[in-house]
């Protein structure tokens, strides 16, 4: 006797039917789409050699300053000019046209 269970499977519903033949034409549209891939390589062209340096080869180990009197210190600093000598570095090195504030209206008022 034939199991009676097989013989009335349920039928898929139409989402997973549909999910299952939208599926199998992805993959066969993937396969087809590679088939006609035939890449010819040129082996007259030349090889390009490689260069390499090494971002250590320049280093220099950090080495501290000499270790001085305060007063050595601030004495060196006043030769130099002081406080004010530094500030006028900073002001010097910005650029006067990054200081200007750029306008976000996009030229509407």
């Amino acid at each position: 006797m034939v199991n009676e269970e097989f013989m009335y499977l349920k039928s898929p519903k139409l989402p997973q039917l549909t999910t299952a033949v939208l599926l199998a034409c992805l993959l066969l549209s993937s396969a087809w789409a590679q088939s006609d891939n035939n890449v010819k390589v040129s082996t007259a062209e030349k090889s390009v050699e490689l260069g390499y340096q090494s971002s250590f080869q320049n280093y220099q180990r950090y080495s501290s300053t000499p270790i001085q009197s305060w007063k050595q210190a601030n004495d060196t600093v006043k030769d130099i000019g002081g406080w004010r000598a530094y500030a006028k570095e900073v002001t010097q090195d910005q650029d006067p046209k990054a200081s200007t504030p750029v306008h976000s209206h996009g030229g509407h008022q």
